[in-house]
């Protein structure tokens, strides 16, 4: 399904400022440093947030499950002036459809339910595009459909369960956050920084049998975790890997043998 976390590129246009009150963007120009912008709006307090699921769960038309999410954002650079627009996290109040409003929309047909459908092929062809990546001689004739199944893939780790999931653009915006952190934080060339991201990126398949450079990539992922400004955004990747190189690097030589 849609990560939670989506993404978008902040864009600053000049215009007249608006009259700003309490649910306003704010843009502050060069607060900390002269070469950003940070766009922020209001983010509730913990009990605004209950009275406002409260409110949506009451008086929503169908079931539904509400829940706080928080929705960040990539930073944007334009590349005549050098500035940067940061957008700050946004937390809002989302409703689900409930198990009672899941049996609604069955019961219902129609768009609704062509929807649902949809989401849940798209989980399905999620998991079989991450087996695809694991073994690139998987034919039709050769695919293990047991491991696509819901109860099967309901039961992956998180991570692993996620990383097909993950939107292509996310997988391009950590590669580059990790070229533009990790050059200074290892004392690598960006080009070996980003020789590293494109094997990150294409989510470990090219060394899934290298062992010392599993565990290599492994140390500087998590040397990455710790000094990226970003790495809330790219968590789910960062889980995804470390997941994916704990399968590779405890594979057996039995279950090496038959993906060769």
């Amino acid at each position: 399904m849609t990560d939670l976390n989506s993404t978008a590129e902040a864009v600053t246009q000049d215009q007249e400022a608006p009259v700003q009150d309490s649910s306003t963007p704010t843009l502050v120009e060069g607060t900390a440093d002269p070469k950003q912008n940070i766009i922020s709006v209001p983010n509730p307090s913990t009990e605004e947030m209950q009275e406002i699921l409260q409110n949506i769960t009451v008086n929503y038309d169908f079931n539904v499950v509400t829940k706080p999410v928080n929705f960040n954002f990539k930073k944007s650079k334009d590349k005549v002036t050098g500035i940067e627009t940061i957008r700050n996290s946004v937390q809002l109040a989302i409703p689900y459809p409930s198990m009672e409003g899941i049996v609604a929309i069955l019961e219902g047909g129609d768009k609704g339910l062509e929807l649902l459908v949809e989401a849940i092929e798209g989980v399905v062809n999620a998991a079989a595009r991450d087996l695809l990546y694991d073994d690139i001689t998987l034919s039709a004739a050769t695919f293990p459909v047991d491991k696509i199944s819901w109860d099967f893939i309901s039961k992956l780790p998180k991570a692993q369960c996620r990383g097909g999931g993950i939107p292509k653009e996310t997988w391009e915006g950590f590669g580059q956050d990790y070229v533009e952190v990790m050059p200074t934080k290892t004392g690598k060339t960006v080009e070996q920084i980003a020789n590293a991201a494109k094997i990150l990126v294409s989510k470990l398949t090219q060394v899934r049998t290298n062992e010392p450079v599993l565990q290599l990539l492994v140390e500087q992922l998590a040397v990455y975790a710790e000094a990226s400004p970003n790495i809330e955004e790219y968590q789910d990747c960062v889980a995804f890997l470390l997941n994916k190189a704990d399968t590779y690097l405890n594979v057996s030589e039995e279950e090496l043998l038959a993906n060769l």
